[in-house]
């Protein structure tokens, strides 16, 4: 009897790495979809804490009458910052009501069981797009994304005058009769909280917050309770990498370039806003909107929502 063998069905080498091919493509197209979508979720949850930090800051507003401090600094030491002061707002009240505030953050001789309060990290400050980091120390403890808006110069860490004048460190740019470290105040201060009758160029037209990079190892930027390392300063556009930063352990990096504070933490501090977004930072401003403001911005106009009694006429719209 005859037989008839039946003809095999497959893919052939040819077919086969053709199929591949393809779905690489596929890949290649979508993972970047992917990204985008994630990236976009990301920054809409950083948008989500750094509204959820302003409403606490109006809440602290509404009780107290005035802005929270931006550092409080006595005896030339740290005591807290503006977001310790606010950490009823967020909803750790507990944890507030554990911290002595008349305490030195950086005081070795503090019982570490109980006064470790600076270590905790909240969510609520981190902007997800941001990678985690540790510790800066035992001293300077937790870091965030978020600071507050000083104005324009650098404080001086050792002054203890909110004007910033008292330390005989006036701006390298400032006229003969300047005393003060800063070109132009901001919204917060050191040992002074602002009430919103002093924002007089109005609420809208006044940044208030802004966003931080961290930079892993013992870099203090963003240091949560550390007064200055939560501060920022309009002199540059965001995300620009033309200047440098000062902080104390500065570590130099090509996002976020630094020099180190002169006279150790005793010396001048300056950050400029810097974000991982691509493109810009989410910004807050004092009537509590949020903004995406451009890296592209005009130098002008961001110096000018930096001041809240500057009586600009602003050159444009954030």
């Amino acid at each position: 009897m005859k037989r008839f063998s039946r003809p095999l069905h497959g893919f052939t080498l040819v077919e086969l790495l053709v199929v591949i091919a393809i779905i690489g493509v596929l890949v290649a197209l979508l993972l970047p979809a992917v990204q985008a979508a994630r990236e976009a979720a990301r920054r809409t949850q950083c948008i989500n804490n750094i509204r959820q930090i302003g409403l606490a800051m109006m809440n602290y507003e509404s009780s107290k009458k005035t802005l929270p401090r931006g550092s409080t600094r006595t005896e030339g030491y740290t005591r807290n910052s503006w977001v310790t002061l606010v950490l009823p707002y967020i909803e750790e009240i507990a944890l507030y009501d554990q911290i002595d505030l008349s305490e030195s953050l950086t005081n070795v001789n503090a019982d570490p069981d109980k006064y470790n309060f600076h270590h905790i990290t909240f969510e609520t400050f981190k902007c997800p797009s941001e990678e985690p980091v540790e510790l800066v120390n035992d001293w300077y403890g937790a870091r965030g994304n978020y600071a507050v808006n000083v104005g324009i110069g650098f404080v001086w860490m050792d002054d203890e005058s909110p004007e910033q004048d008292q330390g005989g460190h006036p701006h390298p740019l400032s006229p003969p009769d300047h005393k003060s470290s800063l070109l132009a105040p901001g919204v917060f201060q050191v040992n002074r909280g602002r009430s919103l009758r002093e924002i007089t160029d109005g609420t809208s037209n006044t940044v208030a917050i802004c966003e931080m990079r961290n930079v892993p190892g013992r870099d203090t930027r963003g240091a949560l309770h550390y007064g200055a390392a939560v501060m920022y300063m309009h002199d540059f556009p965001p995300n620009f990498t033309g200047g440098f930063d000062r902080t104390r352990y500065c570590l130099n990096v090509d996002y976020a370039p630094c020099l180190p504070s002169q006279s150790t933490w005793r010396g001048s501090w300056t950050h400029t806003a810097r974000s991982a977004h691509t493109g810009g930072v989410n910004t807050l401003l004092l009537d509590s909107s949020v903004r995406f403001v451009s890296d592209d911005i005009d130098e002008l106009l961001w110096k000018q929502v930096a001041t809240p009694d500057g009586d600009e006429v602003l050159s444009g719209t954030l």
